[in-house]
């Protein structure tokens, strides 16, 4: 399965810690550097199992998982690693 490290996120406001990211951008190829998609489509992808994406920083590499709260909507997060903070909201706006 193909994994494609993913270099932006984007929320309605950039600086609000209660917002969800609505997309996310990653690196394809040198063709197609940045490719920009919806968490939804995110989401489709990952379950069904035809990519992965990761964040990638100088200390680890953390891969991105589906989070299904009850009753709310599915949203993605990384696998919790050394921090407690996701390591998506690290990443710069698209």
């Amino acid at each position: 399965m193909p994994s494609y490290q993913v270099i932006c996120i984007t929320k309605p406001n950039a600086n609000s810690s209660h917002e969800h990211i609505t997309h996310i951008g990653f690196f394809s190829s040198p063709v197609h550097p940045t490719q920009i998609i919806t968490v939804e489509e995110a989401i489709k992808r990952i379950d069904a199992n035809s990519l992965e994406f990761y964040v990638s920083t100088p200390s680890v590499t953390t891969f991105i998982k589906v989070e299904r709260p009850i009753g709310k909507k599915a949203y993605i997060r990384t696998v919790p690693d050394h921090t407690e903070k996701d390591n998506l909201l690290n990443l710069s706006q698209c």
